[in-house]
């Protein structure tokens, strides 16, 4: 393992470099696998937030065509090593009902986060950036931009699912380099 006591908080990166990281969050099927391709290393998954909403008031949730029932999940994401920091943020709205019900059962009773659970079975997401951090990446340096990126999933061409990811620069790493918080 690496002697990271002594090393220097991680500069911001240059703007290609960040073009081409924004670039690569955007192609990557979903934010879990991207971070852990990053890291070299699994991420652990911790629902904090989530409730069935048996209802929505009409127009009710007109990129999703519903009204409900659907799934709210906010899942964050940490490295696997100590101490556990947060990688990335991952918020869904899922119409539970257009899913496989293995896939549904899994996301109503666990913290696993959709991306992961979805593609198991082959599903095509769209997607495009926004641009603002909710979670505060105490490894990322000052200043840091943010990739954010809003999803719809379809299932055999019915949207099942909108879903919003964060993910902070986040060069590659060896599988046994520690994030550790910034100090000072």
């Amino acid at each position: 393992m690496r002697d990271v006591q002594h090393e220097r908080a991680p500069a911001l990166p240059d703007d290609v470099t960040w073009r081409l990281f924004a670039l690569l969050v955007r192609r990557a099927p979903g934010v879990t696998e991207l971070v852990e391709d990053l890291l070299g290393r699994p991420v652990r998954a911790r629902l904090v937030g989530g409730a069935e909403l048996p209802r929505i008031a009409p127009p009710g949730l007109t990129r999703l065509a519903t009204t409900g029932p659907v799934l709210r999940r906010h899942v964050l994401l940490t490295d696997s090593l100590p101490p556990h920091l947060p990688v990335a943020v991952s918020w869904s709205v899922v119409v539970p009902d257009r899913l496989p019900a293995t896939v549904a059962g899994a996301l109503r009773s666990g913290g696993e986060p959709l991306d992961r659970l979805l593609a198991q079975q082959g599903l095509r997401w769209t997607s495009r950036p926004v641009a603002e951090a909710s979670t505060r990446f105490r490894w990322a340096p000052p200043g840091s931009r943010l990739v954010e990126q809003a999803r719809v999933v379809h299932l055999d061409q019915t949207p099942v699912a909108t879903t919003l990811d964060e993910i902070p620069f986040l060069a590659p790493r060896d599988a046994d380099a520690t994030l550790l918080p910034i100090t000072g």
